[in-house]
Formats: structure tokens, C-alpha cells, sequence
């Protein structure tokens, strides 16, 4: 009976699989970043640490942060889904053990940071049968995300919404919020206009400091 339901659940797999093989990616933005070359992005570090936004203690230490495992313990072991597989107090075990197995590597992208467990087939299709180690991978936060239906523009380009609005800001330059805004809507960025006044605000604060130019015409 366990071997006819984990032949179901392959069979299920594959047929996700061939799927998403065929998903269409949406059409890249007016402007995107995916086509930026290592240099280019090389470049805009060293711009951001000449100009003192920010040094390569800090950059450093949030990429290690960034390295650092998924928390399987809190997003697996600690489900009772998962736990109803095991005899008691041995879920942790076998969770590390399927964690040691994995190769620390996004299964869709293949970067190693923000790396999250994340189910091959989504519990949207399966309920709860869908939480089982055989079920589970790992992904990045970014390609996690874009598997979502509610995420339209998945795939458009490469950096996540926190990333693209300050991308826009430091190499796009704009000098009014309303342009700020209008880029942001021609790369594809689709929430509402609040994030977009969050995160003007960094350009109000280098401004301060002669790091950035802000017309008189800008409306915030």
C-alpha cells in the first residue's frame, strides 16, 4: 500500500515537472535587469561602496547571512503533518537527514542564497499529502515566490521587488517620484503605490547628504 501511494505521488511529480518545462516566462519589461552582465552588476557595487552607501563589511556579512541554511526545523520538523510519518521524537532526525542530502543549491535557479523548503507539488493541489519529504525541495526566496499564481510577472526579470526598487533608484537616477514611479511600472513591478514612496524615501535621505538629486518639480 506505502509503495502504490509513493507511485502515485512520482507520477504526480512528473506530470508537475513536464508542466512547468513548458511554463511560459513573461515578456521581459521595458527595461530589465536580466540582461545585465556580471561586470555591470560588479560595477554597481563598487559604485555603492565608493559613494559610501554601503562598505564590504556590510555587504559581506548579509551575503553570509544569506548562505546560511534553511531553517528546516521551524518550516518541516515542527508540522504535524510531517510528524505523523515518524514514531515519536524522530522527525528532526529524518528531516536532517533529507537536508544533509540536498545540494545546498536552488533546484530552478542554482544560487545558494535564500535558500526555503519548498514543495515539489504544492499543497494547493495536494492538501496536506502534499507534506512529505519525497515532496519537498529547495528553492530561493525569489523562485519560491514566483511560483505563485498571484505573481504574473514571475520570471520577467531577476531581481526581487525589495531589490528592483533600489536598482531603479541608483541606476535609472530619476529626479522626481513621479518618474520614479513610472519606472517602476514599465519594469513590471505590480503593488501598489505605497512600496513606491517607501522606498523614494532613500533618495530623500542621500539627497540630504549630496548623494542624490531630487527636483523641485518632484510631487513627494
Amino acid at each position: 500500500m506505502r509503495l502504490k501511494k509513493v507511485a502515485r505521488l512520482l507520477c504526480a511529480i512528473g506530470k508537475i515537472l513536464g508542466k512547468s518545462k513548458r511554463r511560459k516566462v513573461p515578456d521581459e519589461p521595458l527595461f530589465s535587469d536580466r540582461r545585465w552582465s556580471e561586470e555591470q552588476w560588479r560595477e554597481l557595487l563598487d559604485e555603492l561602496i565608493e559613494i559610501g552607501i554601503v562598505n564590504m563589511r556590510e555587504v559581506t556579512a548579509l551575503v553570509l547571512g544569506h548562505l546560511n541554511p534553511s531553517q528546516v526545523g521551524t518550516s518541516i520538523a515542527s508540522k504535524k503533518t510531517f510528524q505523523s510519518q515518524y514514531p515519536k521524537r524522530q522527525t528532526m532526525r529524518a528531516v536532517y537527514e533529507w537536508h544533509n542530502q540536498q545540494t545546498g543549491k536552488c533546484q530552478d535557479c542554482g544560487t545558494r542564497l535564500e535558500l526555503q523548503a519548498d514543495h515539489v507539488i504544492p499543497r494547493e493541489r495536494l492538501g496536506d499529502r502534499a507534506d512529505r519529504l519525497d515532496n519537498m525541495t529547495l528553492r530561493c526566496r525569489r523562485c519560491n515566490v514566483i511560483r505563485r499564481p498571484s505573481h504574473r510577472q514571475g520570471g520577467a526579470t531577476f531581481l526581487t521587488t525589495e531589490s528592483a526598487l533600489m536598482w531603479i533608484l541608483f541606476t535609472k537616477r530619476p529626479t522626481t517620484y513621479q518618474e520614479f514611479e513610472k519606472l517602476c511600472r514599465e519594469y513590471g513591478l505590480t503593488m501598489a503605490n505605497v512600496r513606491f514612496h517607501e522606498a523614494w524615501a532613500m533618495a530623500h535621505w542621500l539627497s540630504r547628504i549630496g548623494l542624490y538629486e531630487i527636483s523641485s518639480d518632484s510631487e513627494f
